[in-house]
């Protein structure tokens, strides 16, 4: 398979792992972007610096646009999306919410993997068939 760099965001650090409510992965705009194309998945750390997706466990931005010099935070908990001016007065800090019930990152073997999606193929839905009711 080849894996190509995602150089569009880069994932800088976990804050404040294992701590309810203030979880959160820190990731930094690094161009222009509309966020549709991008999301998160979790996955166990390889010793050969790749890791292994764990089924089940991802996180869609969204679309939105996004700029460079920007910030993310995605909390692993629960909350509603807020959209705040950064500490340097000029570029914008996203806090967005996961909504996991548990920390994910006390154990430090647990990554967040970034992915960006480059092409789709949606099957459009088949008919609807009668529904029986008791």
């Amino acid at each position: 398979m080849i894996v190509s760099e995602i150089d569009e965001l880069s994932v800088i650090t976990i804050l404040k792992n294992g701590i309810p409510n203030e979880e959160c992965i820190a990731i930094n705009v690094n161009q222009d972007i509309n966020l549709g194309q991008y999301g998160i998945m979790l996955g166990s750390f390889n010793a050969n610096n790749t890791a292994t997706p764990f089924r089940d466990n991802m996180f869609w931005f969204g679309d939105g646009i996004v700029n460079k010099g920007d910030w993310l935070f995605i909390y692993t908990g629960y909350g509603e999306p807020t959209q705040t001016k950064g500490i340097d007065g000029i570029h914008e800090s996203y806090s967005l919410f996961w909504g996991k019930a548990n920390t994910i990152f006390a154990n430090t073997n647990v990554v967040p993997i970034l992915f960006r999606v480059d092409a789709v193929d949606i099957l459009n839905p088949p008919a609807n068939v009668p529904q029986i009711s008791d």
